[in-house]
């Protein structure tokens, strides 16, 4: 591993109330990149009494002095998406520590990974860890976690929301040949009010907060002064945050570079794309999910497809050299000449922009307005996909079924699901084992993956309102899907 610097090393465990091990199920260079890893890191670590060290995939023992697990008193662990259940319990596997889980995959629906930990908390981490672990050195051998948290399946639970965002000043710092090497990491907003109807992050994460500007001259200050030449810049809505164009301009002034994550060809404008040229961008991310303009209806991303090939056309004109699209396949109502006019559209963006496209199964999420809508079936998916690559005839990637089957079914089910995820851990993520397990068990994972259900998690998730709201969302999905 390279010189780290930041972190927190040559302390006595003996000196603290309470040593807590914080989980990444991934290895070292992808656990530097989270931001909620590094918040809850230095978070954990400023509470009096109490330290925190670092275990990923990749080392022996935690990063910080190598100890086990088995040296802390408890175990924290973040979640982002489903795949990385079975990698954390691998990695906790035989060890007697209470394990508390979060993250965006569990607060969608903590109910499959319930059986398997101490408890899952569900939302913003900042306003729980602090209080989870108070209680927990006040009465370690009682029940630790407070209301905010799921725990022994039992209790209704209402999600964390932070009000304000904050940055992150002091972050890990990388050390190559005498120069940072890795990322700052600067969230500029957190949730989205876009209101898509099928993104998991519109509907859990609301209402969006995001920073000030002085609070992103400050974070940027922080950054040069600890050495960090270039900025990650995070936000699910980024495009549409009032302080990005503040921000590029800020980096571009201080001659520090960044990247961004997918943005809203509607939010784009040629003073934006020029700033992200200056600061060294030159690959242009949207994500249009779809060309049809009924299916856009539908999922309620209204983004004109004259907006996408406008935007690329004015990166191609500042000197950007690609393009990358995200696509989804499978999206409610959707028909193959939905997927016909996909396909058309990257096309004409690959003609203006060498561009590169992802092409996802629509996976539901629970807590949106399609968490009852089932999988695509295989041999659509398939036949689908096809109708794509022979119109597009371009650079696609295109996403495992096998996976997304076993992430639907991480993602739709209920308690029954924590029990095949008890035995498959140990083998294989794919379709098959969890069939073979499923089918072992008596769970009918056909009625949870490709029928209309039952939504298990809303018995347990304090909420009832919005779950009108979404019904009604679902309603208007509905209406426009099958007038076409």
């Amino acid at each position: 591993m390279p010189i780290e610097e930041g972190g927190f090393y040559d302390r006595d465990p003996r000196l603290f109330d309470l040593r807590v091990a914080l989980i990444y199920p991934g290895p070292y260079e992808v656990a530097l990149s989270s931001l909620g890893h590094q918040i809850l890191y230095f978070l954990i670590n400023s509470m009096e009494g109490v330290m925190a060290e670092r275990f990923v995939t990749d080392l022996r023992g935690s990063v910080e002095s190598g100890r086990s697990l088995e040296e802390f008193d408890v175990i924290l662990a973040t979640l982002h998406f489903e795949g990385q259940y079975q990698v954390l319990l691998r990695m906790i596997e035989g060890v007697k520590r209470p394990v508390l889980v979060g993250g965006p995959a569990v607060s969608f629906n903590p109910l499959p990974i319930s059986p398997l930990v101490g408890a899952v908390g569900l939302g913003d981490g900042e306003g729980l860890v602090e209080e989870a672990l108070r209680i927990f050195r006040e009465d370690p051998e009682g029940s630790p976690y407070p209301s905010l948290f799921f725990y022994k399946y039992r209790n209704k639970v209402r999600p964390n929301r932070i009000l304000k965002l904050k940055p992150l000043l002091n972050q890990l710092r990388v050390i190559e040949n005498g120069s940072v090497s890795n990322k700052f990491l600067l969230e500029i907003s957190r949730g989205c009010n876009w209101g898509c109807r099928f993104c998991g992050i519109g509907w859990h994460w609301k209402p969006r907060v995001g920073l000030q500007v002085d609070q992103i001259i400050e974070a940027l200050d922080s950054a040069q002064e600890q050495g960090f030449r270039d900025v990650f810049i995070i936000g699910s809505d980024a495009a549409s945050s009032r302080t990005l164009k503040e921000v590029l301009g800020e980096i571009v002034n201080r001659g520090l570079k960044a990247s961004l994550p997918s943005l809203r060809a509607d939010q784009i404008d040629t003073e934006l794309l020029d700033l992200m040229r200056r600061t060294g961008e030159r690959m242009l991310t949207l994500a249009p999910e779809t060309g049809s303009e009924r299916i856009k209806e539908v999922i309620n991303k209204r983004i004109d497809n004259e907006d996408v090939l406008r935007a690329i056309e004015e990166a191609r004109d500042l000197g950007f050299r690609h393009a990358k699209l995200y696509f989804m396949i499978g999206l409610p109502f959707e028909s193959e000449s939905d997927v016909l006019k996909s396909a058309e559209l990257a096309r004409k963006a690959n003609r203006v922009l060498r561009t590169k496209v992802s092409l996802s199964l629509f996976v539901p999420k629970a807590g949106t307005p399609f968490e009852t809508i089932p999988l695509l079936r295989e041999e659509d998916f398939r036949r689908r996909v096809s109708i794509f690559r022979r119109n597009f005839r371009g650079d696609l990637n295109v996403s495992h079924y096998g996976r997304a089957f076993v992430q639907a079914l991480l993602s739709l089910g209920g308690f029954e699901v924590g029990e095949i995820l008890r035995v498959a851990f140990k083998r294989s993520f794919n379709r098959r084992v969890y069939e073979d397990i499923a089918r072992f068990l008596k769970v009918n994972i056909v009625k949870i993956i490709y029928e209309e259900r039952e939504t298990p998690w809303w018995n347990y998730v304090s909420d009832d309102m919005r779950r009108c709201a979404l019904a009604e969302e679902f309603e208007r999905a509905k209406a426009v899907g099958l007038e076409g």
